[in-house]
């Protein structure tokens, strides 16, 4: 299944207002999404896949964890138990 804002599944808004919907055009295309917003007034509006894309644009990625056995972030070429590990084991050393 294809992305959701991708060309291959754009989100689908339903708006009441034609200033909302230059807003999230705006922001659509700030972002890179592929947006179809339609106006009526007469409607209830659903902006559910646009609070879907901006809940999966603001999730924040953590680091790999990393373990005595893998190679340093530093990129010394040792591993990281005998390199920058030795600092956080010994933090007064």
């Amino acid at each position: 299944m294809a992305r959701l804002g991708s060309h291959k599944r754009p989100a689908l808004v339903r708006v009441q207002s034609t200033e909302k919907a230059e807003e999230i055009v705006d922001l659509a295309q700030e972002c890179g999404w592929k947006v179809i917003v339609g106006v009526e007034p007469d409607q209830i509006e659903d902006l559910s896949d646009l609070r879907k894309l901006t809940r999966t644009e603001a999730k924040p990625c953590l680091p790999p964890k990393i373990t005595g056995n893998d190679y340093c972030p530093c990129r010394s070429g040792k591993k990281f138990k005998k390199c920058c590990g030795i600092v956080l084991a010994n933090p007064g050393a």
